[in-house]
């Protein structure tokens, strides 16, 4: 998962100079603030990046134990 998402397509908000938005939820970057979790629930770009996350996540693998020898261990 990333710690920021910034990649979204923006778009100017007209009535501020330099003020921009999501493209998809029409919500401020300023309330955004880099995080998946302030876009709209019903925004394009939070469900595509949430599916990702959610793949990755389930692509890890998963070890119970360590299968290198002991480097720690005296002889």
């Amino acid at each position: 998962m990333k710690p920021f998402y910034i990649d979204y397509p923006q778009e100017k908000i007209d009535e501020h100079q330099h003020a921009y938005r999501c493209l998809h939820c029409k919500i401020p970057t300023t309330i955004i603030f880099g995080l998946l979790e302030n876009h709209a629930e019903h925004c394009d770009y939070r469900i595509h990046e949430s599916k990702w996350t959610q793949l990755a996540v389930k692509r890890r693998p998963y070890k119970t134990h360590f299968d290198e020898p002991h480097v720690d261990e005296v002889d």
